[in-house]
């Protein structure tokens, strides 16, 4: 897409515009907390904007405000900024939605993605709820697909054991209220 006559605002609207709810949803798979992700997301697009000189391949773009979000996430978690905030909203959620199944099903899946390692978390995410295709991942990774595919297979594998033994810690402890 040749934007030589576009004003750089122009040019990065036209770039922007149709990634704006995959980055919104990856962000927010990242962050869960809807204020949060907002805050990221804006970061993301001032790093962008501000950096879109530099940006050498335009059809590489998703892959860039990927990245450029997942940093800023895990510049937040470095700071343990993020973790301080994010303990805070969970207990707040906790006792605010202790009848919402959904809430408590996001709060378990975010707490077992936590406990994968990154690029794991990354690619399982890009793929499973963003819908970036195997070869994206691997760009944005810069991985071989065969690589992204092996982080997809061990981050699978990784929740649904961390996600299992929470459901059947889930369950031994209501059997233990039931039979109290």
């Amino acid at each position: 897409m040749s934007n030589l006559n576009l004003s750089k605002q122009e040019r990065f609207m036209a770039l922007y515009q149709p990634q704006h709810a995959r980055l919104s949803r990856f962000v927010q798979t990242l962050v869960w907390d809807k204020e949060e992700a907002k805050d990221v997301v804006s970061e993301t697009i001032l790093i962008a904007f501000e950096q879109l000189d530099e940006l050498k391949d335009e059809a590489a773009f998703l892959s860039y405000l990927f990245s450029v979000a997942s940093n800023l996430v895990n510049k937040k978690i470095r700071r343990k900024k993020f973790w301080g905030w994010f303990d805070g909203i969970a207990a707040e959620n906790r006792a605010d939605n202790s009848n919402s199944e959904h809430t408590l099903m996001q709060h378990e899946l975010n707490r077992a993605l936590n406990k994968i390692p990154q690029k794991q978390r990354e690619a399982i995410v890009c793929y499973e709820i963003s819908g970036l295709s195997m070869e994206e991942i691997a760009k944005l990774q810069n991985l071989s697909v065969a690589g992204v595919k092996t982080n997809i297979h061990r981050a699978r594998k990784t929740l649904s054991q961390l996600l299992e033994n929470k459901e059947e810690k889930h369950l031994t402890q209501m059997k233990g209220v039931w039979y109290e």
